[in-house]
């Protein structure tokens, strides 16, 4: 995997980190955060994005991606449980939230990964076309730019008002 796709792999996971842990926590009814709470799901998703795109970016795939997506929601979920004060137990709708916020993230990081390799492709295609030489016989393309011909400057604001009463 290369430097800016293990660049992109950990900027995903930890955009998506906080941002389905936080939708996935208040769908199931774990409330709103408050602003000490959201501080605290960024940095643990800057953290475990700048470690997703360092460490174990050897397989490509939603696996890996599922892997770092699920110890995000957890970590994530213990901290807004913690930062908010009222400690509850993980009920199934609570699990199933950020269960699917895994499964969606994982398919999203994964498909966007694949999209930007073929962009990235496609553009590096473009970028190295082949220059096609002049046939043989025909005159060179040179030629000069004409002086600027100066255009009147036409009063472009009329300053006449309407006729007053």
């Amino acid at each position: 995997m290369t430097e800016r796709r293990r660049a992109f792999r950990g900027a995903a996971v930890g955009a998506l980190t906080g941002a389905l842990a936080v939708a996935a926590h208040a769908t199931a009814d774990g409330g709103t955060p408050d602003s000490t709470s959201l501080t605290l799901v960024a940095l643990v998703s800057v953290g475990l994005g700048l470690t997703a795109s360092t460490v174990g970016t050897r397989r490509d795939g939603r696996i890996p991606i599922a892997g770092w997506l699920s110890a995000g929601q957890v970590i994530a979920h213990l901290v807004l449980v913690l930062a908010t004060g009222h400690a509850h137990p993980v009920g199934a709708p609570m699990l199933a939230a950020h269960a699917a916020a895994v499964v969606v993230g994982a398919v999203l990081v994964a498909s966007a990964e694949r999209l930007a390799a073929v962009a990235g492709s496609v553009l590096r295609a473009i970028r190295f076309v082949p220059l096609v030489p002049a046939p043989a016989g025909s005159p060179p393309l040179t030629g000069h730019l004409s002086a600027v011909v100066p255009v009147p400057l036409l009063p472009a604001l009329s300053r006449r008002g309407p006729p007053s009463a």
